[in-house]
Formats: C-alpha cells, structure tokens, sequence
C-alpha cells in the first residue's frame, strides 16, 4: 500500500473512533447549564496518544461560558480539535457559537437568536456561517427532568474545499429536542437530537443525536462519556453520510 493510501486508512478510521458528529451539527445543549445569576461555565479536555506503527496524538479542547441576569442569559462556546499523525496535521476543526435567549411570561416559551462559525477539514468544509433564531418551549422541567423543543429557522452560508470550491446560501429548518435527567446528585444524562431539512429541497437535510452521561467525582471535576450520530443526506465528494463517536473526556465546572 502506498504511503498516501496508508494515511487516508488511518484518518477515516480515527475519524470514525474519534471526530464523529461535531463536524456537522453542533449540540449546543449539552452546554446549556442551569441558570443563575452572574458568570458560569465549564472547560473540556479530551487528549488521546496512540503508539502502534506510527504516532497518532488528537486533541479536543472546548470552553463554554454563560452569563444570566433576569430574563437575559448569553452563551459563548468555541471548540478546537487538531489531529496530527508522526507530525502532520491531518485533522483541523472548530466551530465558535454564540447564543441569546430572553424568556418569555413564566418561562414557558424562549426567544432565541445564534450565530456560529464552523470549520473542517476532514470534510471538506472551509467554511460555515449560521444565524438563526425561533422559540424554544418547555415541555416539561422539574428539580430532575426538563424537556425542551424547539422548531427554529436559520440562514446558512457554506463554503467547501473542493475541486470547485462550491458555494451555497440557503435558508433551513433548524428542529432539536432535548431531553436532560439527573439520576442522583452526581450522574446526569442528556439526549439531543436535531433535524436541519433545506427549504428550497426538504429532501436535503442532516440528522444529529448526542447522548451524554456525566459523572461527578468532585465539587468542579466530573467525567463524561459521549456518544454521537450524525447524518448527512448530500456530503461533499467522497465523503461518508454517517458518522459515530464514542468519547470520553474530563470537564472542569465555574
């Protein structure tokens, strides 16, 4: 096998091991913390170094701040991951997002609005702009479950890192639900899933789910398990439409 060939083998099978589902869709609710007052946030660390026939390191980094006062609350959150293999960059993704929410008579309805920027290279994509916005209701929310959905429109502009490299503007459906459970004071799970269909041709769309288990092991450390799905019904060239992560990692809470 060629050595070109050795090296794409080894980046679609850590790809699939490892990137998974942010490359497409972003799960914003995973970040989404219990409002209070004031600043708060998290930080996320995930590093893996693999030593076989060649050295394979990977890096996930992200950081999620919050800030609630009244009805306001803001969120921020920017996430890098770099792969490099004996030296070589061959995986290098982020996405920065920004969101703001107003909540509405007894906190049944939200208002929101976002904007993100997104990049990678592993699926061609040289650029994503998203800026959106719509109502978020609570279905249900108690001290232990809360269930939110949320049926919001966004305008998308995208840039790929193909041959032609091909340009789209569109406006698309952006529909998520989320589902949070705290089984004890210390173990929390989450679920979200998302569903983006294209205006102009609803039979173009991504599918996201995440589904997440924290475990508290401190007053600020916990560990957590990730799984993610991830569908896209038209990908650039060559490019895989499904995509799985499972991924385990420390957060540190503010």
């Amino acid at each position: 096998m060629r050595s070109g060939s050795k090296t794409l083998v080894w980046v679609l099978l850590m790809l699939f091991l490892s990137m998974g589902a942010q490359a497409q869709l972003v799960n914003v609710e995973k970040s989404r913390k219990e409002a209070r007052p004031g600043l708060q946030g998290h930080l996320d660390l995930n590093l893996m170094l693999t030593q076989n026939t060649r050295q394979i390191f990977e890096t996930t980094t992200s950081a999620h701040l919050q800030y609630s006062r009244g009805r306001h609350l803001a969120l921020l959150l920017n996430t890098i991951g770099l792969m490099r293999v004996e030296g070589e960059n061959l995986i290098n993704n982020g996405f920065q997002h920004l969101r703001y929410n107003f909540s509405l008579g007894e906190g049944m309805v939200t208002a929101e609005a976002f904007t993100q920027h997104q990049y990678n290279s592993i699926r061609l994509l040289k650029r994503r702009f998203l800026l959106g916005g719509g109502p978020r209701f609570r279905v249900h929310e108690n001290e232990r479950l809360g269930l939110y959905i949320a049926p919001l429109v966004m305008y998308e502009h995208e840039l790929l890192d193909d041959t032609n490299n091909a340009r789209a503007d569109r406006f698309k459906g952006d529909l998520y639900v989320t589902l949070t459970y705290e089984l004890d004071e210390r173990i929390t799970f989450s679920h979200t899933t998302y569903y983006q269909p294209d205006f102009a041709k609803f039979s173009e769309y991504r599918v996201s789910s995440e589904t997440g288990l924290e475990l508290g092991f401190t007053g600020s450390f916990s560990l957590t398990l990730t799984y993610n799905l991830a569908y896209d019904s038209h990908p650039p060239q060559d490019i895989p439409r499904l995509f799985y992560t499972l991924r385990n990692g420390v957060r540190y809470t503010f």
